[in-house]
């Protein structure tokens, strides 16, 4: 019913309303566990803040929906330089897991990856983080906001 009710939304001439429809669409598929999907809304919500003025509200409901996701604290820390490039979607995936006491064989098969590909993506990870040690990465990404 959202989705149809954010088709509907691009058709009307008011900005706000499209805009929170992409919000709610984005917190349901947060919440069916579609990170892909409530990306992608609130990817184009961003976009709609950025083409028209909206409220004070919408921008604060979309910093709070993009700080669920870890999107947030990704793209401050790309803009200020912190970060080369920002983290994937399993890339922060993986950093959240590295909070735990899970090991990387642990994290993998929660994840259904191999221990090689779990290895890869800490690399990537630490690369981009620049740090060196699990410890450092799960530092690192609470000090950005990313976990």
């Amino acid at each position: 019913m959202l989705r149809r009710a954010v088709a509907l939304a691009e058709l009307h001439p008011r900005p706000t309303t499209l805009f929170l429809g992409l919000l709610y669409l984005a917190d349901a598929e947060l919440g069916r566990g579609d990170r892909p999907a409530a990306r992608a809304a609130l990817a184009r919500a961003r976009e709609v803040v950025e083409e028209e003025p909206v409220s004070t509200y919408a921008k604060r409901r979309l910093e709070e929906s993009e700080a669920r996701l870890g999107r947030a604290g990704a793209r401050t820390a790309v803009r200020s330089g912190v970060l080369a490039e920002e983290l994937t979607d399993r890339e922060l995936s993986i950093l959240r897991a590295l909070q735990g006491p899970a090991t990387q064989r642990e994290i993998g098969a929660a994840m259904f990856l191999s221990i090689n590909t779990v290895k890869a993506y800490n690399k990537s990870l630490y690369r981009k983080l620049g740090v060196a040690s699990r410890h450092d990465a799960v530092a690192a990404g609470r000090e950005l906001g990313l976990i």
